[in-house]
């Protein structure tokens, strides 16, 4: 005890200063992963999967299971450069995030400001009653820009005019997602990646499993209206909600987005 106390008092400002910074640095590495994995579904699965296999590799070596940890050992040698490539476009826009702690308050000022939540509500209401389908994504901490390239920037103020006269099945971007950013309109005409899941719902058609998609691979809000059934849904998180009732809707869409 008394070493302990000794080393302790021994250790300069600048030692122990050293040591804060260390700490700090590997806890905001951690702290960026653990916000990575928690908005993206596909992530959280393979962690699992991950932990699984660590954990068959102990027991392997308890019980030595020479030819079972043999093939684990390879599998954990290869594992990282796998994981590198499989989450490619996640680590690019997790590192995008370094240093943007603010966007997301900076985005719920300018949703409250304009009173998007509300347009939306409107704009999705109006289009169900009327059986015209839409795409709508509410980007948010991951940005994804890989979606956007084919689509066309519009960038400008959301109004429920706007957003559907776009969905009109004879105007020439109806047929794609509209991205919302920071409370703007930014682009119209996007193709997002569709779900690979086969427990879906058969009766769910393209744009549903393209909001579930969406949803599985970033922290994303899509809104789905649906031309065959004029009933609109929520997906978030790989999970979509269908909705009857607007102001079910609406109160969902604000606790999503707080």
């Amino acid at each position: 005890m008394n070493t302990v106390i000794n080393a302790v008092e021994n250790i300069s400002f600048f030692d122990l200063l050293l040591v804060c910074l260390d700490v700090y640095f590997v806890w905001l590495i951690i702290y960026y992963i653990l916000k990575l994995i928690k908005s993206n579904v596909r992530a959280v699965q393979i962690l699992k999967g991950v932990i699984l296999i660590y954990l068959i590799d102990i027991v392997s070596q308890i019980f030595d299971l020479y030819t079972l940890n043999a093939l684990i050992g390879n599998v954990i040698d290869w594992g990282l450069l796998a994981v590198i490539i499989i989450f490619q476009p996640e680590i690019r826009s997790g590192l995008e995030q370094i240093g943007r702690n603010s966007t997301m308050n900076r985005e719920r000022n300018v949703l409250a400001e304009h009173d998007v939540i509300s347009i939306l509500a409107n704009s999705v209401e109006f289009l169900a009653k009327r059986r015209i389908g839409a795409l709508i994504v509410i980007e948010r901490g991951v940005k994804l820009d890989e979606f956007i390239t084919p689509s066309t920037i519009i960038s400008g103020e959301i109004s429920q005019e706007l957003l559907t006269t776009i969905f009109v099945p004879t105007t020439p971007l109806h047929d794609g997602a509209v991205m919302i950013r920071e409370g703007k309109l930014y682009c119209a005409g996007a193709y997002l990646p569709s779900t690979r899941r086969e427990d879906i719902n058969k009766a769910f058609g393209t744009r549903h499993r393209a909001a579930i998609g969406i949803s599985e691979i970033s922290d994303s809000i899509t809104l789905v209206v649906s031309e065959e059934t004029g009933r609109y849904s929520i997906a978030y998180k790989g999970e979509l909600k269908v909705y009857d009732v607007i102001d079910s809707f609406k109160t969902d869409l604000q606790q999503y987005l707080s």
